[in-house]
């Protein structure tokens, strides 16, 4: 219970800020996840961006008050976050399909963007294939690129796009270890526990696992070395076609999967693992509660 009452907390925290400054940080610091981890997960179980709840939910709040009392519509603007009336009215106009002038001159059909509350499903349909290891110190070698933590949805892609294109992927391939965590990694780092709204991401593969019979790889000119310590993670299997297979394993992980494991998040990035033929992990690191 306590991951939902994390998550719980941190729908409070913004409607209580509906009319103020909604901080991304202090979201994920109350839900105890980075920025970015936490704006997948809200993604994932909501079905819509954190950033677009936010917006709705002012914009729904906003429509209240326009029926309900006679203040100026450029107070309202102003009272949820609009430089202006007439950005105000643009984003009324999309959410609602009316101008906010028509609310109180007309019977008009609005929008309503309902509070979201968060409970623990278990529903069991799917199932979830994991592993819980233990796993020793590794390395991984490829690039990264900081980016806002807000862009990394539109960012991302493109990343992965260039890196094919200009020849890096192919690199990658002609120096493959083959160690775990195994295949073509994502990993998204930084903005830990709230601390910023920036991160890095990065491409890479494994290019050594602190073990006996493990060689080192010498990294690739041009290409960036991060070491993540020995630490419990979840892997979960996600065969099946992108990027459907892996959106179902994070929306079944925070949604079923967490909640009821006795585990919490570690203070460490998530890992996507590619392989061939439609084959990839997900490497979440946990800590018993």
């Amino acid at each position: 219970m306590d991951w939902i009452n994390k998550l719980n907390e941190s729908i409070n925290y913004i409607e209580e800020n509906l009319t103020g400054e909604i901080s991304y940080e202090v979201i994920s610091k109350i839900a105890g996840c980075s920025v970015y981890n936490f704006q997948r997960m809200f993604s994932y179980i909501a079905d819509k961006p954190l950033s677009e709840y936010i917006r709705n939910r002012r914009l729904t709040m906003a429509a209240f008050e326009l029926l309900n009392n006679n203040e100026r519509i450029i107070d309202i603007s102003l009272k949820y976050g609009y430089e202006s009336q007439d950005a105000f009215t643009r984003a009324f106009k999309n959410f609602h399909g009316v101008l906010p002038s028509k609310v109180r001159n007309e019977t008009v059909q609005l929008r309503s963007c309902p509070k979201i509350s968060f409970q623990i499903t278990i529903k069991g349909e799917n199932h979830m294939n994991y592993k819980i290891e233990q796993w020793p110190e590794f390395k991984v070698m490829g690039i990264s690129q900081k980016l806002k933590t807000e862009k990394a949805f539109e960012v991302i892609p493109k990343l992965w796009e260039d890196a094919w294109k200009d020849g890096t992927m192919q690199n990658l391939l002609d120096n493959f270890p083959n160690y775990r965590p195994s295949g073509f990694l994502g990993i998204a780092q930084g903005g830990e526990w709230g601390e910023s709204e920036d991160m890095e991401y990065i491409i890479a593969v494994t290019n050594y696992v602190d073990t006996a019979k493990c060689e080192y790889v010498p990294v690739i000119e041009g290409m960036k070395e991060f070491t993540y310590p020995a630490a419990t993670w979840a892997v979960f299997e996600a065969n099946g076609e992108l990027p459907g297979v892996i959106q179902n394993v994070y929306k079944q992980f925070y949604s079923e999967w967490l909640p009821n494991s006795g585990y919490e998040l570690d203070n460490l990035p998530v890992i996507e693992c590619y392989m061939q033929e439609n084959q990839q992990e997900v490497w979440i690191a946990v800590v018993k509660k």
